[in-house]
Formats: C-alpha cells, sequence, structure tokens
C-alpha cells in the first residue's frame, strides 16, 4: 500500500490505461488515436504533473498530429513539461520539430537540453550540428557528452 501516498502512481496508472490499444510496441500506426484529445487537452492542465504524463503520453501514443502540441508544449513554465516534450518528439521524429528544439539547447534546465540534444540525434537533421558543437561545451558533462553523441549520429546518416 506504499503507492497510496504517491499521487504520481494513479496518475501513470491512468495514463496507461488511456493508451492501452492492444497495439505493437504502444505506437499507433493510424491517423488518429481515439485518446489524442484527452492528452493535448491535458497539456494545459494547471499541475505540471499532468501536463509532463500527458506530454510522455502523446510520445508513446506516436501519433503525428500530437507534433505541434509538444512543440507549443517547449514553452511550458515547468521544465518537467518542456523535458517530456522534447523527448516525445524524439519518438515522433518530424523535421518540424528541429529549430524548436534548437532553442531549447539553450534552456535553464540541463535536463531539458539534454533533451532536446538527444531528439536532435534521432531527427537527425544537418542543420542542427552548429548548435549542437556549441552544446558540446556545456557547462554539464550530460548535455555535453549527448550533444558529442547526436553529432555523431547526424554524421553517420549523412555519410551513408
Amino acid at each position: 500500500m506504499i503507492y497510496l501516498n504517491d499521487p504520481k502512481y494513479f496518475l501513470n496508472k491512468f495514463i496507461c490505461f488511456l493508451c492501452d490499444n492492444n497495439s505493437k510496441g504502444g505506437i499507433i500506426l493510424s491517423n488518429e488515436h481515439p485518446r489524442m484529445k484527452f492528452f493535448i487537452r491535458n497539456l494545459k492542465n494547471s499541475e505540471w504533473r499532468v501536463r509532463e504524463e500527458s506530454a510522455e503520453a502523446l510520445g508513446e501514443i506516436g501519433d503525428k498530429l500530437a507534433i505541434e502540441p509538444l512543440i507549443k508544449s517547449l514553452k511550458d513554465d515547468d521544465w518537467h513539461v518542456r523535458e517530456a516534450a522534447s523527448l516525445s518528439l524524439g519518438i515522433l521524429d518530424d523535421d518540424r520539430a528541429v529549430i524548436p528544439l534548437l532553442n531549447m539547447l539553450k534552456d535553464e534546465k540541463a535536463s531539458v537540453r539534454y533533451g532536446a540534444a538527444l531528439t536532435l540525434s534521432s531527427v537527425g537533421d544537418v542543420s542542427a550540428i552548429e548548435q549542437l558543437k556549441l552544446a558540446s561545451k556545456d557547462d554539464s558533462l550530460m548535455v555535453r557528452q549527448i550533444a558529442e553523441f547526436a553529432i555523431e549520429e547526424i554524421d553517420q546518416r549523412r555519410n551513408l
């Protein structure tokens, strides 16, 4: 009964229930997941935990309709939400996220900068290399390492 005191436990269970669709790997290949509106609406919830979990759920659903709402969430006041939105955009792998993610490399929180660099490595846009080179000199070791990794990933794709 240790979970009774943890509100995030119940929120996670609820989101898992909403995302359960018997799809392979949790990724939806249809044009619209039946619960997309719920999660998109909750990106504006007053509780940051709900916004964070909704951003994560949108990435897990994998529907490209979530890209624009997630890009808007990159400007959320709470860093947890910005981080979750940037990582979910990495799962969705869409070029529309590149410029907003490049801006996230300047975020005040290292974990948000890390998430942006990681996502840029998966999107693989060559235009990100210059900003990633700057991020490879970040104060945070974690950000420096993932920025270097992202540059390598993008270079490898370019040379294929």
